[in-house]
């Protein structure tokens, strides 16, 4: 009964084992190649403290650029804290993740600028949007 018993629980580990391995194989397989880079942007000095975000010049023109990036795959994720956005971008390389940015007319304008930094994941999870807030 105990032979049986170990040999139950034996078969069980490395069922569930060889699943877990095929399941973390599947996730690296389905990752697009690339780096990632968190992307913090903060107002620039021709930001104007007079009037609201999406009346800053070249707003338009950051969220439509924003959308692109979005829609070619290189924006991952975006979300605002504090006073500041951040956006999580997948690029080849540093040089790659600023020129994104470099192209945005509100980086070019100095209403926002940004600091970009290498992001490794080291516990991978999900990230829920959170509701949208109505006025």
């Amino acid at each position: 009964m105990k032979s049986t018993s170990l040999m139950l629980t034996l078969a069980a580990t490395a069922v569930l084992s060889a699943a877990a391995h095929a399941q973390t194989a599947a996730t690296a397989a389905e990752a697009p190649a690339g780096a990632l880079f968190a992307v913090e942007i903060t107002t620039g000095p021709a930001w104007d403290a007079a009037k609201p975000p999406q009346e800053q010049a070249h707003f338009r023109e950051h969220s439509m650029n924003l959308k692109r990036l979005r829609d070619e795959g290189h924006l991952v994720m975006g979300a605002r804290y504090a006073d500041k956005g951040l956006v999580l971008l997948r690029a080849p390389n540093a040089d790659a993740a600023n020129a994104m940015m470099q192209q945005d007319p509100s980086m070019q304008a100095k209403v926002f600028r940004y600091e970009l930094h290498e992001f490794r994941v080291f516990y991978p999870g999900t990230v829920p949007a959170a509701p949208r807030r109505t006025p």
